[in-house]
């Protein structure tokens, strides 16, 4: 093992900017990403590593990716699903060459979670500017002002950056030695958290951010008073912002129970609104007309409009707006069935690791990797609205956890921080 070699220093950097990265934009991240994984390819060709290529999520994750392949090839429009599959193996690599790094470099955590932090505290910083003046720190006017915006980035995304990442964050600040000052911090970070995430207007941001409160209180070991106290904390301020702000309460209340269907005007309830339902129903239609391998990879914006399955002015857009169904509209019950192994595998680790703890035995996840296998779940979560499932700057938030958990159960250091 080499510590000292400049080009695992260089990854390290790079990888240290990611979460500055993504607040840009997919672009940058995408370049950092494919810089790691090519670097790491190199590196463990040339130094024989197999070990990071021998194990269950590799060999998973490549019978994944050559069926993606395979998807496109048999679809429609082949060169434009393409596009989006044939370079897909790079978040795979991405997640060993964390890993890797991780292996490699004993200052990785050191400084990753401060940048994270800095990074983090940054962007909470930026949106509450958002918020109150309708520019962000640099001056620059947002697009819409019931949204936040990413801070160097007009993508109104801001509190989906937050309610993805925080739980990660999280997970790197409990290791380490804990004291009442890193509760109060804990406290601090997560009230401000919660909070914005309500006043970006998203509302998948803010289903995010619920979903993984009930997974924290249900499955950690310590800290879920903490939690809870936080949250009630979190929920008090967020009545008090929508009472005093029509705002608020007209974008996230409001405009909420109009989509559902509970106002006079409507005849109906809506699971979702009427916009995503169409896109839903559009996806759905795909997927009765091919069930086992679906439409291809990517493929919905190219079949949206045609008449068997556009059933509204609403039916087309890029994507549907729901992992799942975008999942089984484009590569059919094959590809829904990685999605529910991953649901599955992940929910029977934290089942067991809940009953080793009731029981009083020896639990077989740490608090951090209970955290990482939380914002993994957060990813594959299957009832809520969602970007492109294919989206470059959303996978390399799917995958960046994975790396941290590979590392977490395949080290031979111990991950206690409780």
């Amino acid at each position: 093992m080499i510590q000292n070699s400049k080009i695992i220093k260089f990854s390290s950097i790079l990888f240290y900017l990611i979460p500055l990265a993504l607040l840009t934009g997919p672009l940058i991240p995408d370049l950092i990403v494919s810089i790691i994984s090519i670097i790491f390819l190199y590196y463990s060709y040339t130094k024989k590593l197999k070990k990071y290529f021998t194990n269950k999520f590799f060999i998973f994750f490549m019978i994944f990716y050559i069926y993606l392949i395979i998807n496109s090839l048999l679809s429609e429009y082949t060169l434009f699903s393409l596009e989006s599959s044939i370079f897909y193996f790079r978040f795979g690599i991405f997640s060993l060459a964390t890993w890797f790094l991780i292996d490699h470099n004993d200052d990785f955590f050191s400084y990753f979670k401060i940048i994270f932090l800095i990074t983090f505290l940054y962007a909470i910083f930026d949106g509450y500017i958002q918020h109150l003046y309708g520019v962000n720190f640099l001056g620059f006017g947002i697009k819409d002002i019931s949204r936040l915006s990413l801070p160097f980035n007009d993508k109104l995304i801001l509190g989906g950056y937050l309610a993805r990442l925080f739980v990660i964050l999280i997970a790197l600040l409990l290791l380490g030695k804990q004291n009442i000052y890193k509760y109060l911090f804990f406290a601090i970070i997560l009230v401000l958290t919660d909070v914005l995430i309500y006043v970006s207007g998203e509302r998948t941001a803010l289903g995010l951010m619920f979903l993984s409160t009930i997974l924290i209180i249900s499955f950690l070991n310590s800290y879920r008073s903490l939690r809870v106290i936080t949250f009630l904390l979190s929920i008090c301020t967020i009545i008090f912002l929508t009472i005093s702000n029509e705002q608020l309460k007209e974008r996230n209340i409001s405009q909420t129970l109009n989509q559902l269907g509970f106002s006079s005007q409507s005849d109906k309830i809506n699971i979702y609104s009427p916009i995503h339902e169409s896109h839903i129903i559009s996806a759905y239609k795909m997927f009765k007309d091919s069930p086992l391998i679906g439409k291809g990879v990517n493929t919905f914006r190219k079949y949206c409009n045609e008449p068997e399955y556009n059933i509204d002015i609403h039916s087309c857009s890029t994507h549907p707006h729901n992992s799942s169904i975008q999942i089984m509209a484009e590569t059919g019950i094959v590809g829904f069935l990685v999605i529910l192994s991953i649901n599955m595998y992940i929910f029977s680790l934290l089942i067991k690791n809940l009953y080793l703890e009731i029981k009083g035995k020896k639990r077989i996840l740490s608090n951090y990797q209970i955290l990482l296998l939380i914002s993994i779940l957060l990813t594959v979560w299957p009832f809520f609205p969602t970007q492109n499932v294919f989206n470059n700057w959303i996978n390399i938030i799917y995958y960046f956890p994975v790396g941290l958990y590979l590392h977490s159960i395949y080290s031979n250091k111990p991950y206690v921080d409780s």
